[in-house]
């Protein structure tokens, strides 16, 4: 029982193996290779052996039908022991050669393909080249006037009202400064009662009743007495103690001194005073807060005078003023501080811009096709600038870069130059043409065709 559930197993198997080959296949089956299977039971296993053998199948005779379709036996059949050759539900086929002629022809289609697009996938090397570039500049100088006058570099202008502006400015002092102790100064009248006149030298010493003592600074001369009169006469004098200590109030010498018929009475002696440091003004500072007050004049006199530039006119720099400046205080002065006042008066020029402009670029076109000759070409990075000498003359100033140009023909030529070339010979080549600064390349590689290259040019 066992023997026959494995015989129809293997039944079953063969026969779905058949219905699917029916399914996918034409109707002719004469191109099925032939198929074999053997089965035989070993008692000493105790198991089947099969085996299914697949045969190429024999052109068949031309009077055989072109379908042969056996039945199926029924499953519970038992095989015959020891039968060979095919087994009576086998189908027999044969695959067409026109299946490997397909096979063929789509390889020579897919071979043929790549041949015909392997140029197209051959890697692009980018070259960038920078052109030698030249900056050149052209000065003029140009009169102010009413018209356009190019043989005397005149363009049309005016002069604008003159404009005066002031500002003041404190600031404090950077100075630092040392005084030493100081004697207090005053006067000393000396009164003479004598019938005859009297001399006081210089340096004489008197002393106050506090013991303060001091000294004349000069020779003096009292009078004789005319009674009831006496004769008087007042000299500067010092406290020989530096020092606040020196600073006397009047009345403290009183009394006979120096001589016989010779008496002293003071005034206030004052200014004594001891060391110290302080802050003074310095030329610095006065300088500073005019550079400063300076700049913030021409920026204000600027915008007034622009307000009465029109659209197509540029104001001339720098403008013509005049600076008047005052401080309350003078270089070394005792001060914390310092305040500068300055006044400018300013008168402003105005050109056409265009027509400026213009005068400029047909100089410096001129100058670039004498230098330069037809290959360079302006890269539109444009400098111009004015400087004004007087109060109608201006120099103008204009500076421009030109760069070599490649035509699209030379293009051609640098790429066939170095098509093929390591990127040493290419470098080599390159370099040596004129026009080219420097030469750069996307990859290491050896360069391809010429179609396989692209030109970069950089400027800067």
């Amino acid at each position: 029982m066992q023997d026959r559930q494995i015989q129809n197993d293997i039944d079953q198997f063969l026969h779905e193996l058949d219905q699917q080959q029916q399914n996918q296949q034409a109707h002719t089956t004469d191109d099925i290779p032939h198929i074999e299977a053997n089965q035989e039971y070993d008692p000493n296993r105790q198991q089947w052996d099969v085996e299914i053998h697949i045969y190429p199948r024999a052109e068949p005779e031309a009077e055989e039908p072109a379908n042969v379709v056996e039945s199926v036996p029924p499953i519970d059949q038992e095989p015959q022991p020891g039968r060979r050759g095919p087994l009576p539900w086998m189908k027999q086929h044969r695959r067409p050669l026109v299946l490997l002629s397909v096979i063929l022809c789509a390889c020579a289609l897919v071979v043929g393909g790549l041949l015909y697009v392997s140029p197209f996938w051959a890697t692009t090397t980018t070259v960038t080249l920078v052109p030698v570039s030249r900056v050149l500049e052209t000065r003029l100088t140009v009169t102010i006037g009413e018209s356009i006058d190019k043989t005397q570099s005149q363009v049309p202008g005016r002069i604008l009202p003159t404009v005066t502006m002031s500002q003041a400015r404190t600031i404090p002092t950077t100075g630092k400064a040392h005084q030493d102790a100081q004697s207090a100064h005053g006067y000393i009248t000396f009164y003479n009662s004598a019938t005859y006149a009297q001399t006081i030298a210089a340096g004489t010493l008197v002393t106050a009743v506090n013991g303060i003592q001091v000294i004349t600074d000069q020779n003096v001369t009292i009078g004789a007495a005319s009674y009831p009169t006496f004769g008087q006469e007042s000299v500067s004098a010092h406290s020989t103690q530096a020092g606040p200590a020196g600073n006397l109030k009047a009345g403290v010498i009183y009394g006979p001194c120096c001589r016989a018929n010779i008496s002293a009475v003071n005034g206030t002696f004052q200014g004594g005073q001891d060391a110290r440091d302080y802050q003074s003004v310095t030329q610095h500072d006065l300088d500073t807060a005019s550079a400063s007050l300076k700049a913030s004049l021409e920026q204000s006199t600027t915008a007034a005078l622009q307000t009465q530039v029109q659209s197509i006119e540029t104001l001339a720099k720098p403008l013509h003023c005049q600076q008047k400046t005052n401080s309350n205080h003078q270089p070394g002065e005792e001060a914390t501080s310092v305040q500068v006042m300055l006044d400018e008066t300013c008168t402003g020029i105005v050109y056409q811009t265009q027509a400026l402009q213009t005068l400029l670029t047909q100089a410096l076109t001129t100058q670039a096709r004498q230098q330069l000759g037809t290959e360079y070409a302006p890269n539109e990075d444009v400098h111009m600038s004015t400087t004004t000498q007087g109060t109608t003359t201006i120099q103008a100033t204009e500076t421009e870069t030109w760069v070599y140009q490649f035509s699209q023909a030379e293009q051609e030529r640098v790429r066939a130059s170095i098509a093929g070339k390591s990127q040493a010979q290419a470098k080599s080549l390159l370099l040596a043409r004129p026009g080219i600064q420097s030469v750069s390349f996307s990859n290491d590689a050896t360069l391809p065709d010429a179609q396989h290259i692209q030109l970069l040019f950089l400027t800067y």
